[in-house]
């Protein structure tokens, strides 16, 4: 069965040839490379044609749109009937195409795959499996999200929904998922790691993660409207994250934090692992969750 992979790039010139070259070295032949160029201006291109010279690799062009916009034009176009997403700046892991198309070969109702993955800092990330008793939605509008970094889909099913909605600018992952969730295929963890993702300052999450919550806060508000009983669900996590917080207010360490931000931001750097966390922290202290 053949698979798409879709690697939407904008200014990673330094990376992109390492996504690439990922994907030719799989063991797994019956794939091809689509790479959507969002508008970038540095020598990216250059990087890109040096690799063209196979045939499975091919480029489409864009203005610059953010990331969304960008998957939403390459699924469009996209030849496979899987398909899965591969940031420029991040690589497949040896095997990681076989560890999971025969799974798709097997189900023809199989809509939504995920996987785990490991940091180029070495940590390992865990995609995990859906919580006891929950859909995927459900799951989701609970404040879970372990479906993420590396997924695979079919197209057949993401062209029964309604698509992408590119207002939502920084989050692709958990969309492409809600939106497959609501068509009632089958969907699936596979707990091997078939995805490097690196970290460094540059990287979406780390530059618009405000913009990232935002959009998560978003679509689980999207997603519960119209349900009581997601409703409920939604509710009873802003209950508990609530309660967190004002845990987290009382606790010595917030106080420490008021005190000491600027030795905290020196400790736990932005586009780190820690520092992530930190910023997960601090956007609760700030009551936006």
């Amino acid at each position: 069965m053949h698979v798409t992979v879709l690697i939407p790039d904008y200014n990673r010139e330094r990376f992109i040839g390492e996504a690439i070259d990922s994907v030719v070295a799989q063991d797994y032949s019956d794939w091809d490379i689509l790479i959507v160029d969002d508008g970038s201006n540095d020598r990216w291109l250059e990087v890109v044609q040096s690799k063209m010279s196979d045939d499975r690799i091919s480029l489409i062009h864009m203005k610059h749109g953010g990331c969304v916009a960008a998957a939403a034009f390459g699924i469009e176009h996209a030849r496979g009937p899987v398909i899965t997403c591969l940031d420029s700046d991040d690589k497949l892991m040896p095997g990681a195409l076989s560890s999971v198309m025969a799974a798709f070969e097997k189900n023809p109702r199989l809509g939504y795959v995920w996987t785990n993955w490991v940091d180029s800092t070495g940590d390992k990330g865990t995609g995990d499996f859906l919580p006891d008793g929950k859909t995927l939605i459900e799951a989701v509008i609970s404040g879970w999200w372990n479906g993420f970094t590396q997924r695979f889909f079919r197209k057949e099913f993401y062209l029964q929904s309604e698509g992408l909605d590119t207002s939502v600018r920084y989050l692709v992952g958990v969309p492409i998922a809600l939106l497959i969730a609501k068509t009632g295929c089958d969907m699936l963890h596979i707990p091997k790691v078939t995805y490097w993702r690196r970290i460094h300052p540059h990287r979406v999450s780390s530059k618009h993660y405000d913009g990232q919550m935002e959009d998560w806060r978003l679509l689980r508000r999207k997603y519960r409207s119209g349900s009581t009983a997601l409703t409920e669900l939604y509710i009873a996590e802003l209950e508990k994250e609530l309660d967190e917080l004002t845990g987290i207010k009382k606790c010595f360490g917030y106080k420490l934090m008021r005190l000491y931000g600027h030795i905290i931001d020196q400790t736990l750097p932005d586009g780190t692992k820690r520092g992530e966390l930190k910023r997960k922290v601090v956007n609760r202290l700030r009551g936006s969750s």
